[in-house]
């Protein structure tokens, strides 16, 4: 008996390890929830990273207002290791982004270990591979 729930317990955690493995994209889009196909996950950091690199403006944190973006349109990547991305002259590493929508009202959070970093104020020339990998969203089930 002891070794049949041994073998549960590795067994929950090894699926639940193998999910972490992946990024993943969620996030609201005119009201509606949606995700990401994990397929699309690659070109959305690529899309996300262009996009928060160009960024000319870092403020204040707020949990407040992040929690608020959270409940409004935003999408949410996060990544199973952290990433790279150079914002202002400074390389950051990141596990999760957040992104308020609509595109003109964009600020990214960005979660470096358990500090969260606000950037915005984007160049809207970068926009385009970002708009276009927001389009593979599809409505959660």
């Amino acid at each position: 008996m002891r070794f049949t729930f041994g073998w549960a317990v590795l067994l929950v955690a090894s699926v639940a390890l193998a999910t972490e493995k992946t990024p993943a994209g969620t996030g609201i889009i005119d009201g509606t929830k949606v995700v990401f196909p994990e397929k699309s996950l690659a070109e959305g950091e690529k899309a996300v990273s262009g996009l928060l690199q160009s960024c000319h403006d870092e403020s204040l944190f707020r949990a407040e207002e992040l929690e608020k973006a959270r409940k409004g349109d935003h999408i949410r990547l996060t990544f199973p290791k952290p990433i790279k991305a150079t914002v202002m002259n400074e390389t950051i590493e990141f596990s999760e982004v957040v992104f308020r929508l609509p595109m003109n009202t964009g600020v990214f959070w960005v979660r470096s270990g358990e500090k969260w970093r606000r950037f915005s104020k984007y160049e809207f020339q970068k926009e385009k591979p970002f708009t276009t990998w927001l389009r593979q969203a599809k409505a959660e089930k």
